[in-house]
């Protein structure tokens, strides 16, 4: 269906050459999704099968006879989803429930629903979920019907699958990277449960009420269907992995407990870098993340909003690589610090960019200043320093930005361990002429071989927590065993709607400028 003017009108879609057929109106399955896309797109008040309420509403499908029984009287168009017949831009809202899993090739019409949408224009759409626990399609051996709700058919490999079932079936996931390559951004999603209309059992109106709450819970990735809101951005930017020459950094974010994290990957983190270099607008920061920030977060609401006005919060860390991957962002690695540091590194020979490095134990920073040398000759450190374990008075804190500011550099990595080098960015981000502050914690240790990297294979399985545990037991034990756990579980009470994670609102309590720790 295709609707222009944000108004949206039900029509039985583009339906498959082999399978499925318009859903019976008035059915509660219908409803259920109509309501669904009212509530997603805050259209209160409003009866979407009403034509009236929309200045213009055109139905499509692909069979005559379906579009002879429209009962409303709305324009209708024969033609398939894959080569709409409708001009660029022409539409405010496309919206196909259970429809992509029939058409032939749903790359396509993804694409097709990308071209004519407006700018800022909505998709909705409704697909099979993998993870239901019946196939909802009907399934056959062959000749042999099977019938429907076959169980844990959906489950098994695709190319076994496809032996019994032909319509397609969904991760959420791969919608949403099938999406992305189509253009689109993810602007909300969720699951819904089967109405079991077709079964005749008591207290239906009770069961629909309790999966209502069910689907907003973790139970509900194992609803029938995945419904998702896709957005034509409103103007279409190049991304970093371009030119960033606006002064603009475009990115998408998503939300762990609360805090604001970018699904970044290190090239464009050093793009965005370069620019701002390049642009010379004020200092910038950059947070390496992982879980042990977050969890300090809720310990802390003012460290919380410290991260939350940070210009970048990369994902250094593999269980925010899965939940930015869970929420439909394509994250192949982490930010891992060391290796965002080297990755810099290495582009700076080419530009000549001037790096400062301030952290770590005594003598780590000057350590990690000339292994660096050795690997990249051509590299321009201006400045060291590994500052005292304690805190700095006002005089030291002076000296110390007066030192800095003498090496002008285009970096200044920071090496203190969170939250301690975030905190440290943001106090001092005002008095500091330097480009971008970059906060990497450990790398300081790893690079300059103070300590011993996990091998590779390790680091991207997330296992690097246990590897760094049995080097530094005493120091490391309350950070991955205690904050671990707690982190497990702040994620399960916000699955289950018992506390709000949000940013808080409350107002940053003034702290002494100075205070170092190593890394």
């Amino acid at each position: 269906m295709l609707v222009r003017r944000g108004h949206f009108e039900n029509t039985s879609g583009v339906n498959a050459i082999k399978l499925g057929g318009p859903a019976s109106y008035g059915s509660y399955a219908v409803s259920k999704r109509m309501e669904k896309i009212d509530q997603t797109l805050d259209l209160r008040g409003m009866r979407v099968l009403v034509a009236q309420r929309a200045e213009s509403v055109c139905g499509i499908d692909l069979h005559m006879p379906h579009l002879h029984a429209f009962r409303e009287a709305i324009p209708r168009v024969q033609g398939s989803a894959e080569h709409l017949p409708f001009a660029r831009e022409s539409f405010d809202a496309v919206t196909m429930i259970e429809v992509l899993e029939h058409t032939h090739c749903d790359t396509k019409v993804l694409a097709e629903c990308f071209r004519v949408l407006k700018p800022g224009g909505l998709l909705v759409l409704f697909v099979p979920n993998k993870f239901y626990p019946f196939e909802s399609h009907p399934c056959r051996l062959g000749t042999f019907s099977l019938g429907r709700n076959v169980p844990l058919v959906s489950w098994l490999p695709e190319s076994l699958r496809r032996r019994i079932c032909y319509a397609r079936i969904y991760t959420r996931r791969g919608l949403f990277a099938m999406a992305r390559k189509s253009g689109f951004q993810i602007q909300k999603s969720g699951f819904i449960f089967p109405p079991l209309d077709s079964f005749p059992l008591p207290f239906k109106d009770t069961y629909r009420r309790i999966a209502a709450r069910l689907e907003d819970s973790p139970l509900g990735n194992f609803g029938v269907s995945i419904y998702a809101v896709l957005a034509k951005p409103a103007h279409l930017v190049q991304t970093v992995l371009r030119e960033p020459n606006d002064g603009r950094f475009e990115s998408e974010t998503f939300d762990v407990l609360g805090v604001r994290a970018h699904a970044v990957q290190i090239g464009q983190v050093v793009e965005r870098m370069k620019g701002w270099i390049r642009e010379r607008d004020g200092c910038h920061s950059i947070a390496a993340t992982s879980m042990h920030g977050i969890v300090e977060a809720q310990h802390d609401p003012s460290f919380k909003e410290i991260l939350n006005s940070t210009d970048l919060v990369v994902p250094d860390g593999m269980p925010l690589v899965w939940l930015g991957r869970h929420q439909g962002h394509l994250l192949r690695r982490r930010v891992y610090g060391p290796d965002l540091l080297l990755a810099f590194c290495e582009e700076s020979v080419k530009k000549g960019y001037r790096h400062f490095f301030y952290g770590g134990e005594p003598g780590v920073a000057e350590r990690l200043g000339a292994s660096l040398k050795a690997r990249f000759p051509e590299l321009n450190v201006v400045g060291t320093c590994s500052p005292p374990f304690r805190q700095l008075s006002a005089k030291e804190d002076e000296e110390m930005i007066g030192m800095i500011g003498r090496a002008a550099p285009d970096v200044l990595w920071v090496g203190l361990g969170a939250p301690k080098q975030e905190r440290w960015m943001h106090e001092h981000k005002g008095r500091l002429r330097v480009p971008v502050l970059v906060g990497v914690g450990a790398a300081f240790d790893m690079l300059s071989g103070r300590r011993k990297q996990a091998p590779r294979p390790i680091r991207e399985h997330g296992l690097e927590w246990f590897f760094r545990l049995l080097q530094e037991p005493r120091r490391l034990w309350r950070r991955y065993l205690v904050y671990g756990s707690q982190f497990i579980a702040y994620l399960l009470v916000e699955s289950l709607r018992l506390k709000n994670f949000q940013a808080s609102g409350s107002r940053m309590p003034k702290r002494t400028p100075g205070r170092q720790a190593r890394a």
